[in-house]
C-alpha cells in the first residue's frame, strides 16, 4: 500500500504527486518540494514482503516480532546507504537531497529525473548505433570508477538503472543492493542478495 496522492511530509515540505515505482525494498513517489517549488522524487522503506501501512495514520507496520528484527535491519542499512550516496559528488551519480525517518519507515530525497530510462530507449528504438552506445558507456564508466576508488560496489547496473535527460546525460541510480568496503577488503555493509533476469551481478 502506498501514500496517497497529496500526502504531506515533514510537515508539509514535501507533497507526494504520484508513485514512480515499486520494489522489494521500497517506493519510490514523485513529489513536490513545496518551499523550493520543484520536483523530487522521495524512496519511502517499504519492504513488500514484511511492511503493512495503517490506512488511518500512513504509519508502515510489521507483524511478527521476528519481521520487525528483520524491517530493522535493513531499515538501518536504507539510512546507510543514504548517507553514503550522499557523500558522493559526480555528474553521473544520483544526487541525495535529504534523509529522514517519518511514519514507522524512513525516507531519502533525491533529484527527480525524467522517467526515461536507458532501458525505455532500447526498447522503443532497438539496438543502439555503436557511437551512442559508447557515448552512454562511457559516462557509467566514469560513475563505476568514482564509485570503485572509494570501495563501493553497485551490483545492480541495467539499463533500467541508468536514467537520460534530454541532452544525452546519463545519471546512475538504485545503490539498494550495493555494498561498502574497508581497507582489508572486508564488507562494512549487509545487504540481500539481488538478481535481475538478465543481469546478475557476481
Amino acid at each position: 500500500m502506498q501514500l496517497t496522492e497529496g500526502h504531506l511530509l515533514q510537515e508539509g515540505k514535501y507533497k507526494i504527486e504520484k508513485i514512480l515505482g515499486q520494489g522489494g525494498f521500497g517506493i519510490t513517489y514523485l513529489a513536490r518540494q513545496v518551499n523550493l517549488d520543484r520536483d523530487v522524487a522521495i524512496k519511502e522503506f517499504f519492504m513488500k514482503d514484511y511492511c503493512d501501512r495503517d490506512e488511518s495514520s500512513s504509519k508502515v507496520t510489521v507483524g511478527s516480532s521476528g519481521s520487525r528484527d528483520i524491517v530493522a535491519k535493513y531499515r538501518e542499512k536504507f539510512v546507510k546507504e543514504a548517507k553514503s550516496i550522499a557523500r558522493l559528488n559526480h555528474p553521473n551519480i544520483v544526487r541525495i537531497i535529504d534523509v529522514f525517518e517519518e511514519n514507522e519507515t524512513a525516507y531519502y530525497v533525491m533529484e527527480y529525473l525524467s522517467n526515461n530510462s536507458l532501458s525505455r530507449l532500447v526498447k522503443k528504438n532497438g539496438r543502439l548505433p555503436e557511437d551512442e552506445a559508447l557515448k552512454y558507456i562511457d559516462q557509467i564508466a566514469s560513475a563505476l570508477e568514482y564509485i570503485h576508488a572509494r570501495k563501493m560496489l553497485h551490483l545492480d547496473i541495467k539499463p533500467s538503472n541508468i536514467l537520460l535527460d534530454e541532452n544525452g546525460r546519463c545519471t546512475l541510480i538504485d545503490f539498494g543492493i550495493s555494498k561498502c568496503y574497508d581497507d582489508d577488503g572486508e564488507q562494512t555493509s549487509s545487504t540481500p542478495v539481488g538478481k535481475s533476469k538478465g543481469y546478475a551481478p557476481m
